[in-house]
């Protein structure tokens, strides 16, 4: 009787897995809150996307493909960025004007026409081979020199002239009171062309690789007159080649990737079923290409959808004739009835800390809050899942992981496990916010508790690679690049502090909000003179009169890497309060 007592139970788990599944997929056509593969798709680099059409229209499937390519590769197809006689890009250097007024050219597709047409110019210290450059964009109001008949050819470039280089592209001119030199910043804010806290940084020189990224990213950006993204009007008026462009699109009915896709379906069925053998047909040009790599990728993609994790897997090929066939053994994290237990977990989870009204900003705050608020970290318990964390409380950074995973996906916001290093194996997770890609690592934000209450800080939440590379490593073929500063949590709740006066606003704010903690970042250029106890004297002797209370006691930590600070323990006292 127990026998049949317990297949009853594994036959009932099966079943309601695959209603679950049915449930899955219909849902996909009618909510936006449920994720489809396409959206998923965003978290993955162009070689490991599903293949898009192109049969010479940009349509606005195809726009928001291209975006998504890597800059440099990208404008490397476009014949636009160069690199030396190696093919070396040189991203790392840092760029000179005349680098930076000849790959105008090149983004303008006028190559041929100025080198042909030899414009002049008033300059005296341009090199001859770069006079038809410098001589279009000067006749065309694109550049300008630096006095004294001096382009300034050798100099290096800072951010805020290459700026002003593309706003005039885009159609803006110092002429009309578009821009002046000194909001050249607050202009590209407002156009596109920067980021709310990107404007900070615009003194400093520019590399290639930064050039060649606000160049991807101005070819999106609506042209004043034109009123549509420069990179369309270059094509319609043939400034940018159909050959080229389809480049980027590759379009190939064998490529690797797409032959493998064509078992998600089946493959996430048998995830749900908690199959323990699953065999695959494979060609022999799947066979013949790193077969278990891309098994890995595929795989990958299946747990994302389905919500079921594995430990791993182990595979057994046969081959019959030109046949091959995969068997797939894999390694699930948890039983039927534990992922099941895991499904109904998640939904109440996502049911009490989002709301429908939420944006993904918001959503991916919340889950990164409560996945801190529940997991302290321990490496004693090797809690790998978040199964496993959640009924224990104790994790580690692959269940701190895995769980925003499972939350944010089941409330429509994209998110990917990242594995990489940090001194040591590390995983953290990649999310996609309005079309923005960010990483964030709530295991690293976890700072514990302290008298009882949890500390979060919010160092790595929505960060950039240029940021998250400082400290952690990871197999960048694999992911797309980050490159937006949009949704970081310092810039979006305006935390960035660029002199002392700033740090003292926002700690003003806090007293006057009573707030228990705060946290902010320091953008300015004398971080080794901050000092948080004369700044918060300064907020108590000059602000308690006006605020009506002052700070009496605080602690607070510093991360040296990305000079933010975390205060907390914050106690008050009224004003003219005496012991």
């Amino acid at each position: 009787m127990s026998v049949l007592r317990s297949g009853i139970k594994i036959a009932l788990s099966v079943l309601f897995s695959l209603v679950f599944f049915l449930i899955f997929n219909i849902n996909i056509a009618g909510t936006a809150e449920v994720l489809t593969r396409d959206r998923l798709d965003c978290l993955y680099p162009a070689h490991l996307r599903y293949d898009l059409f192109y049969d010479g229209r940009l349509t606005d499937e195809n726009i928001v493909y291209l975006k998504s390519i890597p800059h440099s590769e990208a404008l490397r197809s476009l014949n636009v960025l160069r690199g030396d006689s190696k093919g070396n890009l040189m991203l790392d250097r840092f760029a000179e004007r005349i680098e930076g007024a000849t790959m105008l050219v090149r983004l303008l597709g006028v190559e041929a026409y100025a080198v042909s047409g030899k414009p002049s110019h008033p300059f005296t210290d341009v090199p001859e081979w770069a006079a038809p450059y410098i001589g279009y964009l000067y006749q065309n109001g694109f550049a300008k020199g630096i006095g004294n008949n001096q382009f300034g050819s050798r100099q290096y470039m800072d951010e805020k002239s290459y700026l002003a280089f593309l706003l005039r592209v885009l159609g803006y001119s110092e002429e009309d009171g578009d821009f002046s030199w000194d909001t050249v910043g607050k202009t590209a804010i407002k156009v596109g062309l920067l980021e709310s806290g990107e404007e900070t940084y615009i003194d400093r020189f520019i590399k290639r690789e930064r050039m060649s990224q606000l160049t991807w990213r101005a070819m999106f950006l609506n042209h004043k007159f034109y009123g549509k993204p420069l990179l369309v009007c270059l094509y319609e008026q043939g400034k940018v080649r159909r050959d080229n462009l389809s480049m980027l699109f590759a379009k190939n009915k064998n490529r690797l990737i797409d032959l493998w896709y064509a078992n998600l379906s089946k493959l996430e069925e048998a995830f749900l079923r908690h199959d323990e053998k699953i065999e695959l047909s494979l060609s022999h040009t799947q066979v013949e290409n790193d077969y278990l790599k891309y098994l890995e990728y595929t795989l990958e993609r299946v747990q994302l959808s389905t919500g079921v994790y594995t430990r791993g897997f182990f595979t057994k090929l046969w081959q019959q004739g030109n046949n091959y066939s995969l068997v797939v053994y894999p390694r699930y994290q948890n039983t039927a009835s534990r992922d099941e237990k895991l499904r109904l977990m998640i939904d109440r989870i996502v049911s009490e800390i989002m709301s429908p009204y939420m944006t993904d900003y918001e959503k991916v705050k919340a889950a990164h809050d409560y996945v801190i608020n529940m997991i302290e970290y321990d490496s004693r318990y090797r809690n790998n899942s978040a199964l496993d964390a959640l009924e224990s409380g104790y994790g580690v950074c692959s269940a701190y992981s895995e769980l925003m995973a499972l939350i944010l996906n089941s409330a429509g916001v994209p998110c990917r496990i990242v594995r990489g290093y940090a001194d040591v194996s590390h995983a953290w997770n990649m999310v996609s916010i309005d079309g923005k890609l960010y990483h964030v690592d709530a295991t690293w934000d976890d700072l514990g508790t302290y008298g009882g209450e949890q500390l979060i800080r919010y160092d790595y939440l929505n960060l950039p690679d240029a940021e998250m590379e400082k400290e952690h490593r990871w197999e960048k073929n694999d992911y797309p690049a980050c490159t937006s500063t949009e949704h970081n949590y310092f810039v979006k709740n305006n935390l960035l502090a660029k002199n002392s006066e700033d740090v003292i606003a926002i700690i003003a704010q806090a007293v006057e909000n009573r707030q228990n903690s705060v946290t902010l970042k320091y953008a300015g250029n004398d971080a080794d003179k901050l000092m948080i106890h004369k700044i918060i004297n300064d907020v108590n002797s000059r602000l308690a009169l006006e605020l009506g209370y002052r700070i009496s006691h605080y602690v607070y930590t510093r991360n040296d890497t990305y000079l933010t600070y975390c205060i907390f323990s914050i106690d008050y006292e009224p004003v003219g309060y005496v012991d």
